[in-house]
């Protein structure tokens, strides 16, 4: 037995994305110095599904007139994808591409999968990889599926969210901007797209990118001192995330004036996390509309001048009413429009189009709360990126976790060799000290 549920209109514009481009799967692992039990995981993520629905849930074959997707959330019996492979001798590159750049048939599998890389943790534990797709969470949701799976496999009731899955979904057809002056914010969202067609933003200088398809990956961790001062020493009104955002535009900047190529206008994708305060690191589910945050050369004569132009901006974007008139400008597709005709809009990304996408790629999921260790005594590390794509082709996630401030990069392989790939990710985390200077 199952029940069903449309898809809400983010997860049908990131399904009409995630067609076009290339797979849009979340990347969360863990490290752990454990070695992991494969029949203890598989039962832990049945147990995830039944906490979290849409961990389980498939897509519904669509026909040529339907006019939305629908979930099927299944009642009681669960399957997912978990594996296990041997990583002595192996490049961990390849191992993570072979699951993340792998597309989901959302109408025959689950929206998630597992692969435990034996060794390839930390001291000689496992690796726990978990690919989730995009159009059924965000990253939010995907760190809840992630803890709900270690409380499982602890032996543990995995903690529940004080709003059903359900009562959530309310929340998104209830959005509704709360005055007239908010609601003018779905024009000025057009607006500021007709403009990026006209003045396109920064694309990264590349370095050293071959033809192979997939991504690459690196990770950096700022140091105790560092992040204590990114978190306890800023100006008013300047968040933790202004100041990463502020160094990623100086960094890009800096990174193709040394090439020789034009940094005019830079502009970030970041997630807006719709969920209310009161739940907002709770439910599974995609729950997260995307804004972009521009400087131009103007903003960027010093660090500081760089993070406050962001800090308004991201002041605006953060709003709640600003977030629903985005949702609501996601609705003004015609009511009942075939979804075969709603997946060729992808397409106008393309050529033209493709002037509309950013630069980079920063989502930040904040202070997150503790993860749960696989075993009592394991020592442990999470990472978590976004998906890169043709056109923002630069993707890193933030998490801090443990009084240390986490981040991931994962790019196309066409934009960066590993070498460059490295180089890009010190600059960074070197303009991240010059900010905090």
């Amino acid at each position: 037995m199952s029940t069903t549920v449309p898809f809400s209109m983010i997860e049908e514009a990131v399904q009409h994305i995630e067609t076009e481009f290339q797979p849009w799967n979340i990347q969360a692992e863990i490290e752990t110095t454990a070695t992991i039990d494969l029949d203890r995981l598989r039962e832990a993520a049945i147990v995830a599904c039944s906490v979290h629905p849409i961990a389980g849930a498939r897509q519904r074959s669509t026909e040529l007139t339907d006019s939305r997707y629908v979930w099927e959330i299944p009642d009681d019996t669960y399957e997912v994808d978990v594996g296990a492979i041997d990583g002595e001798g192996r490049e961990l590159e390849e191992i993570q591409n072979k699951l993340y750049y792998r597309r989901f048939d959302l109408t025959e599998e689950p929206p998630f999968r597992l692969l435990v890389v034996r060794g390839a943790g930390m001291d000689g534990g496992d690796r726990m990889l978990l690919s989730m797709n995009h159009v059924a969470a965000d990253g939010v949701g995907t760190l809840r599926i992630a803890q709900a799976l270690c409380e499982a496999y602890r032996g543990e009731e995995p903690m529940q969210d004080s709003v059903s899955f359900r009562e959530s979904r309310s929340m998104l057809e209830d959005l509704r901007p709360s005055s007239l002056d908010d609601g003018l914010n779905l024009l000025g969202s057009a607006t500021r797209q007709l403009q990026n067609a006209v003045d396109s933003p920064t694309r990264i200088a590349k370095v050293g990118g071959d033809d192979d398809p997939g991504w690459r990956f690196t990770r950096r961790t700022l140091d105790e001192e560092l992040t204590a001062r990114l978190i306890g020493d800023r100006p008013d009104g300047v968040s933790v995330n202004d100041v990463l955002l502020a160094a990623l535009h100086m960094a890009i900047a800096e990174w193709n004036e040394e090439r020789g190529e034009s940094a005019r206008k830079i502009s970030v994708m970041m997630p807006i996390n719709l969920r209310p305060d009161d739940w907002f690191y709770q439910v599974a589910a995609m729950y997260s509309v995307f804004e972009s945050v521009e400087t131009r050369s103007r903003h960027r004569t010093d660090h500081m001048t760089a993070a406050r132009e962001i800090a308004e901006q991201t002041d605006e974007l953060t709003e709640r009413d600003r977030a629903a008139a985005m949702y609501k400008m996601l609705e003004m597709l015609p009511p009942g429009l075939p979804v075969e005709l709603k997946r060729q809009l992808p397409r106008l990304l393309r050529g033209p189009g493709r002037r509309l996408l950013d630069t980079a790629m920063l989502s930040n999921l904040g202070r997150i709360p503790a993860m749960p260790s696989l075993e009592e005594d394991a020592e442990e590390r999470p990472w978590f990126s976004p998906p890169a794509w043709r056109g923002t082709p630069v993707a890193i996630g933030v998490a801090t976790f443990q009084g240390r401030v986490n981040l991931s990069f994962r790019y196309l392989r066409s934009q960066f060799s590993q070498e460059a790939g490295e180089q890009f990710a010190d600059r960074l985390v070197d303009h991240v000290e010059r900010a905090v200077e």
